[in-house]
């Protein structure tokens, strides 16, 4: 075994010995208070290694439709969470020398930021009944795409970006605000909506795709994580939420990061596709449905599945650069 590969086995003990010693309550004690927590972020972090969801994609549905919590503190466990679990995938990627698209991280990420401040600020005055829909319908849409691409099993895919230049930055900058603004109000987003340029556009690997979208939710987390413990919004009950996390999400995103290395494509896509069709039946089953709630919904699906349709459709990328079958 590789040294590199070695490293990566001391991530989960290291940080382990850092929550150990954190200046909390015993944190043991929050792991036996919140084992809900704990059992959802063992699911949560597996999967955000191996997939472009990120952990706040299954623990924001969890939290808010079956374990009662609000929200508002579902959201800023998500991003203080993803902070630590995703930072423990990103080293793994790190150590694997697994290629990242570094050019799109940049670019997504600089339009992230700005517009997750935003979310944070104004995720208040949006319905928590809205958000969790809002949640629904941009997974939905997605899957939808992912479905018409994978049809097709002659449809080219990138190794890498096919061309960079002004327009692919304003496109990564773009839509990295918008998924920004969707992680400000829900804690996690911007890796669905990224992810679907990446692969539905610029006809990237899906395999290639995963581990850039994981480096861009971990800076934009680290980003969440600093807002809102800089303004004091990370407070009980949400900090004994994440201590009894951390030690889970530590050993779970690593492992998952490892499993998608090995994973086939197709492996990877019908996850996703398995994981969102199980959300969007947990919304219909849960969430309370108005006529206004359930006409916004439709309208966003069809507006987010149009915007995903025409880049499915889209020829602009095809054979610009070498291809993945």
């Amino acid at each position: 075994m590789r040294l590199d590969k070695r490293l990566t086995l001391a991530i989960p003990p290291l940080v382990w010995l850092g929550w150990y010693f954190l200046p909390a309550a015993p944190p043991f004690r929050a792991i036996a208070e919140h084992w809900p927590i704990s059992v959802t972020m063992a699911f949560g972090s597996f999967i955000a290694g191996a997939t472009s969801e990120a952990g706040g994609a299954v623990a924001f549905p969890v939290f808010t439709k079956i374990l009662g919590i609000p929200a508002g503190q579902a959201k800023l466990f998500s991003l203080a969470t993803q902070s630590i679990g995703m930072g423990s995938a990103l080293l793994t990627i790190l150590l694997l020398r697994i290629r990242v698209e570094w050019r799109a991280v940049f670019w997504a990420v600089l339009g992230s930021v700005p517009m997750l401040c935003l979310g944070l600020m104004t995720a208040d005055l949006i319905p928590a009944s809205a958000v969790r829909m809002l949640f629904t319908v941009t997974q939905s849409s997605f899957a939808l795409a992912l479905w018409w691409h994978n049809r097709d099993s002659n449809r080219d895919r990138h190794a890498s970006l096919p061309a960079f230049g002004g327009r692919e930055r304003l496109t990564l900058l773009s839509f990295g605000m918008l998924g920004g603004l969707i992680s400000g109000l829900m804690g996690s987003g911007l890796e669905i909506i990224v992810f679907s340029v990446l692969v539905l556009w610029f006809r990237l690997c899906e395999k290639a795709a995963t581990p850039t979208v994981i480096v861009m939710m971990v800076l934009t987390s680290w980003s969440g994580f600093a807002m809102i413990y800089a303004t004091g919004r990370f407070v009980a009950p949400v900090t004994d939420y994440w201590l009894a996390a951390i030690p889970i999400v530590a050993m779970g995103a690593p492992l998952g990061v490892y499993v998608c290395s090995r994973m086939s494509r197709v492996a990877v896509v019908y996850t996703l596709l398995g994981l969102i069709g199980l959300e969007l039946l947990s919304s219909l089953l849960l969430i309370p449905l108005t006529a206004q709630l359930s006409l916004a919904a439709i309208a966003l699906f069809l507006a987010f599945s149009c915007v995903y349709y025409s880049m499915y459709r889209s020829r602009r990328y095809l054979d610009r650069a070498p291809t993945l079958r």
